[in-house]
């Protein structure tokens, strides 16, 4: 007999080489791991060797040469350093295993339990968020963002939200299709950030952007370069000789000068001290993003924006300015050779040279590489989903064509295709169905590919032509208590703001209403539903609008012949249950199943008059 046939599913290899790369960063981490602990122990031995050299002259009570305590300290930092290397190549390692574990888990479909769902980064009262699930558990956003800054995660946000110009769309696909099979480089843009919780340097930025500069700065610098140099020279003079009052003195104006400026460095210190960790893994991501020869403009326009400056470079000289600057958080140091060197004051000086130099690029800097990070996100999708397809914008409006168009949220093992086209500008879709049969899943499919679409991703469909839309739904409308707003007036602002666009868009309006005005009584429901139809028609807009309410058929008479269309999903009774194909067919639905459904779930009613 022969064993049957294996059926692979799209992706299968692209995962199957996720599996082997997971297992080759996991030995790099775990052989980095192992080197680590065995400097780490080495130079606690190191440590026990110079207890034990302090110790030795106790027990002999002879002259024990203390100088071999010097190649004991000296050993033990340059251990240290490579220790450092060692768990750096790891966390590096251990952040490209992650990224691999994370891409098998989208295409094993258990991408749903990653932490970042971009929940915070919903706008408020935004009705396209909250109907397609841009942001949240189970969103767009969740599947999608690979971004570790927080810039990047905002800028993909907003790619979600915001279509861009045509140009800007195509630009950002072929960026995509150029990283799809770029496994490395995406996996290395992901370590090269990789710390604990996500980068930020927001304090950083804010800081570079002030306009707020030092007073009398020229008179700081030679304070913070004079009164450091008087004072030495007068203790080193009283030493050899000379009289202590001139050390007194200078020593007395050295500390009031002290007190007074605090008040200003102070703040300015604080403000820098301590990110040193987070300005390194900046430069890291910007140095790996400057050494790439993409051969895409718009990828290459960002290396350029980076490699220009030596962007990287200017980072890692204000990264070593505040590594220098968080000596102060050393009591000791900050007593001694702190208060000697003007050490604050110094630092911020410099600190402010190099904020007029670069304050106003490194914005333009970070957002240069959050573009990256969210090319590189929509690139692993195309490659995870490689029977995704780019949308084709067309110049012509009113055009919306779909081949094999699917839900991208929705388990693909089990998600259902359908082809879709739509009848051209002014036309509508009539969409009805019984409940559950997935009218609303194909509104936001609809909806979600256009998203995609734009942002420049690959869209859930085979294949898709569409005009350049711009998109307003109303699929699911909740009331406010908080706003005592009800869910017909909501619903209605909806409309509204679906009727004003559809008003103004140059580009032309792409609608989606899910049972339009269901929270009305029947007779005027389909008598305000088949006007704000009739008027979108008017203007150009196409239209997919699902009912229960055979009534709207109505609509095709008020609009030119071939304007309105029908199709439906259907059921079947299956038992006691009902059972659903979520195959669109042509006209519309013949039967309902809401009094079905009732019975299933134990409701007792009575059906068709028994």
């Amino acid at each position: 007999m022969r064993p049957p046939a294996v059926v692979s599913r799209p992706g299968q290899a692209e995962a199957e080489a996720l599996l082997r790369y997971r297992d080759e960063h996991r030995a790099e981490a775990d052989a980095a791991e192992a080197r680590a602990d065995f400097l780490g122990n080495l130079r606690i031995g190191l440590v026990l060797l110079g207890l034990g050299l302090l110790l030795l002259p106790l027990v002999t009570r002879d002259g024990t040469p203390w100088w071999l305590l010097v190649p004991d300290f000296v050993l033990f930092m340059v251990l240290g350093v490579f220790q450092d290397r060692a768990s750096r190549r790891e966390q590096e390692a251990r952040a490209r295993q992650h990224y691999m574990e994370a891409g098998r888990a989208r295409w094993e479909e258990s991408w749903r339990a990653l932490e970042d769902d971009g929940a915070e980064l919903a706008p408020e009262e935004s009705a396209l968020a909250t109907d397609l699930d841009l942001y949240g558990p189970a969103s767009l956003f969740q599947l999608l963002n690979r971004a570790r800054t927080a810039v990047g995660r905002r800028t993909l946000a907003g790619w979600l939200l915001e279509p861009p110009s045509v140009e800007e769309t195509q630009a950002r696909q072929r960026a995509v299709q150029v990283l799809a099979p770029r496994l490395d480089f995406r996996a290395d843009l992901w370590a090269a950030s990789a710390g604990t919780g996500r980068l930020d340097v927001s304090e950083v930025q804010d800081w570079a952007r002030t306009e707020r500069p030092l007073p009398a700065e020229g008179g700081l610098k030679l304070v913070g370069l004079l009164f450091p140099c008087l004072t030495i020279s007068t203790f080193i003079l009283f030493q050899l000789g000379a009289p202590a009052w001139p050390f007194g003195v200078m020593a007395l104006i050295h500390l009031v000068t002290l007190g007074l400026l605090g008040g200003v460095v102070g703040p300015k210190a604080a403000l820098l001290a301590g990110p040193e960790r987070t300005l390194r893994r900046a430069s890291k991501l910007i140095r790996l993003v400057e050494a790439q020869s993409f051969g895409v403009p718009w990828l290459d326009a960002r290396r350029d924006h980076l490699v220009g400056p030596k962007a990287s470079l200017e980072l890692g000289r204000l990264e070593r300015l505040v590594n220098l600057l968080d000596a102060r958080l050393n009591v000791v140091f900050a007593l001694s050779f702190g208060v000697l060197l003007m050490w604050d004051l110094n630092l911020v000086l410099r600190a402010e040279d190099w904020r007029r130099r670069n304050g106003r690029a490194i914005e333009g800097w970070l957002q240069a590489v959050a573009d990256v990070e969210c090319a590189a996100s929509l690139a692993a999708l195309a490659h995870e989903r490689p029977d995704y397809g780019f949308l084709e914008l067309v110049e012509h409006p009113g055009v919306f064509e779909a081949e094999a168009l699917q839900h991208p949220l929705i388990d693909r093992r089990n998600v259902v295709s359908n082809e879709l086209g739509l009848g051209g500008p002014g036309s509508i879709l009539l969409l009805s169905g019984s409940n559950m049969s997935g009218k609303s899943t194909l509104l936001r499919s609809v909806g979600l590919a256009l998203v995609m679409g734009r942002a420049g991703a690959p869209v859930g469909a085979h294949g898709l032509r569409a005009s350049p839309f711009e998109l307003g739904t109303s699929v699911r409308v909740v009331d406010s208590l908080a706003k005592s707003t009800s869910h017909f007036y909501a619903e209605l602002q909806r409309l509204k703001a679906i009727v004003d666009a559809g008003g103004r868009s140059g580009t032309g309006l792409l609608y989606l209403l899910d049972e339009v005005l269901h929270g009305t009584n029947s007779q005027e429901r389909t008598i305000g539903a088949i006007g704000v139809m009739r008027w979108l028609s008017e203007q150009g807009a196409l239209g997919v609008v699902t009912t229960h309410d055979l009534a709207l058929a109505e609509v095709a008479k008020e609009l030119p012949e071939g304007r309105c269309t029908q199709a439906h999903f259907s059921d079947r009774v299956d038992g006691d249950g009902i059972a659903f194909d979520y195959r669109l067919q042509d006209g519309p639905i013949a039967s309902t199943n809401a009094l079905r459904l009732m019975r299933h779930v134990g409701i007792d009613v009575p059906m068709g008059g028994s």
